[in-house]
C-alpha cells in the first residue's frame, strides 16, 4: 500500500469515526482511544461496521480494543500492524 493509500485510509477511518461520534471529522484526534474521545461499547460496534467496509476490513471487535486510536487502526487495516 503506497503512502497516498495510506493516508487516504487514515481519513477514511477519522470520517467514520466523526458519523460514529457525531462530530466534525477535524475534530477526531489521530491518538487518543475510542472512549476517551467520547464513544461507548455501542458506539465502538458502530465504528466497527463502518470499519469492515473499508479496505483491509474484516475486522474483529476486540482488534478496535487492541487498536483504540484512529491511527492504529488505520495502520491495522493497511495491514501494518
Amino acid at each position: 500500500m503506497g503512502e497516498d493509500d495510506r493516508d487516504d485510509l487514515l481519513g477514511a477511518v477519522r470520517d467514520a469515526w466523526a458519523e460514529t461520534l457525531g462530530v466534525d471529522p477535524d475534530a477526531v484526534p489521530l491518538d487518543v482511544g475510542f472512549f476517551d474521545a467520547g464513544g461507548n461499547s455501542l458506539l465502538l460496534l458502530l465504528l466497527w461496521e463502518q470499519l469492515n467496509e473499508l479496505p483491509g476490513g474484516g475486522l474483529r471487535a476486540t482488534d478496535l480494543f487492541q487498536h483504540p486510536t484512529v491511527r492504529a487502526q488505520s495502520r491495522l487495516l493497511a495491514g501494518d500492524l
